[in-house]
């Protein structure tokens, strides 16, 4: 079998794709299979997305996995999740090695190191054997949610006795999950939801935001691609206006 070539990617590339991962459950509805074949599936669609940040050199892309109100979810589910997030990541683990990818977890630790130690264990054995790779970077947001997150933080600093008048939004920055990282600038969500749900809410305020109306698992890989050239289309003022512009307005 001739391998397909690979698309050229626009310009410019986003730093940092987020990609929130709806629909598996309403895909497992609507094909009368259980919850969990529909987590399956669309485990499958986020290896796609994957590819395509990593053939079009995405230097950042993070996938949320499981938030931290997903625990409300029944147990079975909430197991087969953590179970399929597992088999990825050590089916992965060698090609991690291979595209010096650096892997690293967002979210609390604790609960999971509780719920799942097997997991928790794996998290930090990838984080430290991928630590030095700079090619790429996947974050895995894992028990997350930005309120969360921004709490976090702030406790941090509240614990270094830092003093209210001196903290600037680097400080703050610091302490979050993706320090060091770039700001996400294109945060995809799948299966029509109009919505972020609090994924880093404080890190993505000038993200361009692509909701895609198709249900994760029936996510192809050209569908993520046509949302990297959906952002490459868009002009980014963050704030500001151009010098030619003098329209009256106070767009953002």
């Amino acid at each position: 079998m001739v391998a397909q070539a690979v698309p050229a990617p626009p310009d410019p590339i986003p730093q940092h794709v987020v990609l929130i991962p709806d629909g598996n459950g309403r895909w497992a509805r609507e094909h009368h299979r259980p919850v969990p074949e529909g987590h399956l599936q669309g485990a499958r669609a986020v290896e796609g997305f994957l590819r395509v940040c990593r053939d079009w050199g995405v230097p950042v892309a993070t996938v949320w996995a499981f938030s931290t109100e997903n625990w409300g979810r029944s147990r079975a589910e909430v197991e087969a999740i953590m179970r399929i997030v597992g088999i990825y990541l050590r089916r992965n683990r060698g090609t991690f090695r291979r595209e010096a990818m650096r892997f690293r977890h967002l979210g609390r630790r604790d609960r999971l190191a509780q719920s799942h130690p097997g997991l928790a264990r794996l998290l930090l054995q990838l984080e430290e054997e991928t630590r030095a790779f700079t090619r790429h970077t996947l974050n895995l947001a894992l028990d997350y949610g930005g309120r969360d997150e921004t709490l976090r933080a702030v406790r941090r600093l509240l614990e270094q006795g830092r003093p209210a008048a001196e903290l600037i939004w680097d400080d703050l920055a610091a302490g979050f999950d993706t320090a060091g990282q770039p700001d996400p600038d294109l945060i995809i969500r799948t299966s029509g939801e109009h919505r972020l749900s609090g994924i880093l809410p404080l890190q993505s305020v000038y993200a361009e935001l692509v909701f895609v109306p198709r249900l994760l698992p029936d996510m192809r890989e050209e569908d993520f691609r046509e949302a990297i050239r959906e952002f490459a289309r868009r002009g980014r003022r963050f704030g500001l206006r151009p010098e030619a512009d003098t329209t009256v307005g106070d767009e953002r």
